[in-house]
């Protein structure tokens, strides 16, 4: 008996990709995938559309359902094609899609042209919108009020027709785990650092501005090899660290009590529920999906105010380890896999209906 295909495409190769790729497939589907970098040159950003279009095409005839990671460029050939044959279209969205930032210049509704118009066209023609977290669908109001962040595909589009349902990322409890002693004393935090918008977007100069105020503490970023021209000078406590892989990542997180989510705009942020399992303390902004991973077990903090109330947390911390088996049992019982191969299993097995 053949296996049932399922079609997955993408622009970036970040771990919750690959990690429902690997979902998919120990579920005993058969995963097809199309990686379509984000390119801006116009000649693989072209080639990029072509190979869309056909591979749509010869794959969508005898897969089940096609599945978007992010709404953008790669996604509409491919749904076109889906449509056409009948096919269970699912967006997933993270961020990016379902913002508008002046301040970042960032997110797919911040610019009224085509790529907006194909975002619309997805969203409208999609059989179900999946958002790691409720506030990409409803808006978050505290980055409205904090930063002039606007949020949520129906505040953009009220009228959207397709089921919206929060389906937020797993994580692998039994890997993502405490090994050896931490440093009370360290903080780390994790951004793959490509350009000045998303050393802004996910916080960094938050972080540094707290380790010059703590500078007792180590501090540590994964995410950039050397200083960057748009950094001002680091303070001698912090070490950079690169972008890892993930068993040195785990390593990281082990040496280190806390973990900081300083991020202006986040869906659900999986470095911090990674590092929460392993037993980090985190401490995070008031935004989007960060608070609700939080909870009560760590420090959640407004990121347009000053900082006195988290270092205040951080100093006269008293239970460490009590606190940081509450951050990891909070994210087994809220983020499982087992909820999210649940929801695959069922949209996979109903039909398209359409109309």
């Amino acid at each position: 008996m053949s296996q049932k295909k399922v079609t997955l495409v993408y622009s970036l190769k970040n771990t919750f990709v690959l990690k429902d790729i690997e979902l998919l497939e120990q579920m005993g589907y058969k995963v097809v995938t199309i990686h379509s970098p984000p390119y801006s040159d116009f000649l693989r950003f072209s080639w990029n559309r072509i190979k869309e279009f056909f591979l749509g095409f010869f794959l969508l005839a005898k897969s089940k359902a096609v599945f978007s990671w992010f709404n953008d460029y790669h996604t509409a050939a491919v749904f076109f094609w889906a449509k056409k044959f009948n096919k269970k279209r699912i967006l997933i969205i993270g961020g990016y899609d379902a913002v508008s930032s002046i301040n970042l210049d960032y997110g797919i509704f911040l610019k009224n042209n085509f790529r907006q118009f194909l975002a619309r066209w997805n969203y409208a023609n999609a059989n179900e919108i999946w958002v790691v977290h409720k506030s990409l669908a409803e808006g978050c109001p505290k980055a409205n009020q904090q930063k002039g962040t606007l949020s949520g595909i129906l505040n953009f589009i009220p009228d959207l027709k397709p089921v919206i349902r929060e389906v937020p990322t797993a994580y692998d409890d039994e890997f993502w785990k405490r090994e050896g002693e931490k440093n009370i004393k360290g903080i780390i935090t994790v951004a793959n650092i490509t350009d000045q918008r998303t050393y802004l977007r996910k916080g960094i100069p938050l972080f540094v501005k707290l380790a010059e105020t703590l500078p007792d503490y180590q501090f540590t970023i994964a995410g950039i090899q050397k200083p960057i021209n748009y950094q001002r000078r680091l303070p001698k406590n912090i070490t950079l660290l690169g972008r890892l892989e993930r068993a040195e990542l785990k390593k990281q997180y082990n040496k280190h009590q806390f973990y900081f989510q300083g991020s202006e705009i986040e869906g659900l942020p999986n470095v911090l529920c990674e590092a929460m399992l392993c037993e980090c303390i985190p401490l995070g902004t008031n935004v989007f999906g960060i608070p609700d991973a939080i909870g009560n077990t760590g420090k959640i903090f407004n990121a347009s105010e000053h900082l006195e109330s988290t270092i205040s947390f951080i100093k006269s911390l008293k239970n460490p380890k009590q606190l940081g088996e509450k951050a990891r049992a909070r994210i087994v019982v809220k983020y499982p896999v087992s909820k999210r191969e649940r929801v695959f299993k069922e949209v996979i097995s109903t039909k398209a209906n359409e109309k």
